[in-house]
């Protein structure tokens, strides 16, 4: 999202508050997912970047069996209704 909104994370950090010397490192660790930001940081996250905070909470699959996993379960919960 950050990089659709054609920012570096050293702006984005810089437009959430923190400090231009460890602005990068903050979005850097929340990226990597070695840190969680705080909800009012999420609230600001997501309107700088023009998204529903969801967008930023929900977690991405990266790997095929994450697929095929979230797709198993969906069926199954599918079945049930």
């Amino acid at each position: 999202m950050r990089q659709k909104n054609h920012l570096t994370q050293k702006e984005l950090g810089i437009a959430l508050g923190f400090p231009e010397d460890s602005a990068d490192v903050r979005i850097a660790q929340y990226e990597a997912d070695a840190r969680k930001p705080r909800d009012e940081i999420l609230a600001k996250m997501a309107k700088i970047l023009y998204v529903p905070i969801d967008v930023l909470t929900v977690p991405v699959l990266s790997e095929p069996r994450e697929y095929d996993a979230a797709s198993f379960w969906m069926h199954e919960l599918s079945a049930e209704l």
